[in-house]
């Protein structure tokens, strides 16, 4: 059962399945405006899924960040910043090349008034890769 604090408007959600576990990241805002990271856990136990959460809010997720990569560099975990083929599980065109028809279509839909996120599913692209063309093509303030 969910909390009545673990709810609120999602901003976004990404799932990450991991054997039989499967984590959900999902930041959500509250009523009165305060953003919030909630990240559950769902395992099968047996023929049930149990779930487990922890809610950490705007305010200490600089902290929850540091100290998680401190234990994890401890504890002698090296990561690449990116696996290119996880990302492009999630966006199968990241960082390919632009072709000038990509160019042409990204124009004429921005202006057209699709969102960023819109975007990034058409183009098959992370957000920040169509925030930072339209940037390069001139079409989005810095």
């Amino acid at each position: 059962m969910r909390s009545e604090r673990a709810e609120g408007k999602e901003l976004f959600s990404q799932r990450l399945v991991a054997g039989k576990r499967t984590y959900f990241f999902d930041v959500k805002e509250s009523r009165e405006g305060i953003k919030f990271l909630v990240i559950t856990e769902s395992r099968l136990v047996g023929e049930k899924r149990e779930r487990s959460s922890i809610m950490i809010f705007q305010e200490h997720l600089a902290a929850f960040h540091a100290a998680l990569q401190e234990i994890l560099e401890t504890a002698g975990f090296r990561f690449k910043t990116y696996d290119l083929q996880i990302i492009r599980q999630h966006h199968p065109k990241a960082y390919a090349k632009w072709a000038e028809e990509e160019d042409k279509r990204l124009t004429e839909e921005y202006q057209g008034g699709k969102t960023i996120e819109e975007l990034a599913k058409i183009f098959q692209r992370k957000p920040s890769a169509i925030r930072a063309r339209l940037r390069k093509l001139g079409l989005l303030k810095e």
